[in-house]
């Protein structure tokens, strides 16, 4: 019994001893993703990853928070790092190419400053101009062979200014007229819903009450009913489309993200979770008008239903300016 206490002493010593030696040699790495342009959004759950800068391993990963902010444990032996974002479009601008020399203060918080390179930001600049370009000339009766002369001279002048490459550059500019044709197809698609959504809520809130007696003001109700689940069918049947060309047009995982986001929180949160049940409504008022309720439980009815639709309306009103925001966000991002 005394020999077994001694193994059990001596192996809880060895894992002590082990423990010890581990937190003495390691130490937290604290680093936080800032984008160029301020936008926090962006910097939320990145995956990012440290490598050595002599061999290229990986050191560790993480996923940043909601500040941009991420901890990966390194060995106190390691006197400098590269951060390297996984599967992002973001480059990170400072410290240049990710590297940093590890600070003496273990809790001390390393900025780096992500978003487009220059040149990146640059070429889609000009290649903006150039459809600008061609279309006021468009618009100012130009025939078309003086069109693509001026803007061929316009190209020739940007590549001898700086080391665009004539490819890329055409590159960005089919991008470009291509975001041109399909973002007014995208806003008109998520504006149509969220003023449909807007509409059903304004009629279950100033007309439900009456519809019980009122044949018109029920009449007013289904329209409204019936005008948003036309809008709610087409994003449902299109918003996968919708997410694929914000991916390949923006070439931004980020973007693509917020837009399915934006599809997810409206065909879910909203929709199934709150506009679908008042629409449930409609069947109760009928059921009123038709005299499948017995009189006696007729204004017991009619006020158990005005006040669900009252709570759901509610709640609707609040999650109708959250997809709000994320539309205005979404559709100023992909404007830019």
């Amino acid at each position: 019994m005394l020999k077994r206490h001694r193994q059990l002493c001596f192996i809880f010593s060895l894992i002590l001893f082990a423990n010890f030696c581990f937190s003495q040699g390691t130490r937290k790495f604290t680093g936080k993703l800032m984008f160029l342009d301020g936008n926090r959004s962006l910097v939320q759950n990145v995956s990012v990853r440290l490598l050595n800068p002599g061999n290229g391993a990986t050191i560790g990963s993480s996923v940043t928070g909601t500040d941009g902010t991420f901890e990966i444990p390194i060995n106190k032996s390691i006197g400098s790092v590269v951060l390297e974002l996984v599967k992002n479009d973001w480059s990170i601008l400072y410290p240049l190419g990710g590297k940093i020399s590890i600070p003496l203060d273990p809790n001390e918080v390393i900025q780096f400053i992500i978003g487009d390179t220059p040149k990146d930001v640059l070429t889609k600049a000009v290649a903006k101009t150039n459809n600008e370009i061609k279309n006021r000339l468009t618009l100012l009766g130009v025939k078309q062979d003086g069109i693509e002369e001026t803007l061929t001279a316009f190209r020739d002048e940007i590549q001898k200014m700086s080391d665009i490459k004539l490819a890329d550059l055409k590159d960005q500019i089919d991008l470009a007229s291509r975001r041109e044709q399909f973002y007014p197809i995208l806003a008109s698609a998520i504006n149509n819903y969220t003023n449909e959504a807007k509409d059903l809520k304004d009629a279950f809130k100033f007309t439900a009450n009456h519809a019980f007696d009122d044949p018109q003001a029920l009449q007013v109700l289904m329209d409204a009913v019936n005008s948003y689940n036309e809008a709610y069918e087409e994003i449902n049947k299109k918003h996968s489309g919708y997410e694929k060309m914000v991916y390949d047009l923006w070439e931004s995982d980020a973007k693509a993200t917020e837009v399915k986001d934006f599809f997810n929180y409206a065909l879910g949160e909203l929709h199934s979770a709150n506009i679908y049940i008042l629409n449930l409504k409609i069947r109760d008022i009928n059921d009123y008008n038709t005299g499948n309720i017995k009189s006696a439980k007729k204004k017991a009815f009619k006020e158990s239903i005005v006040r669900e639709i009252e709570s759901q309306v509610l709640q609707l009103e609040r999650r109708l300016q959250e997809l709000d925001n994320r539309a205005q966000v979404i559709l100023t991002q992909l404007a830019a």
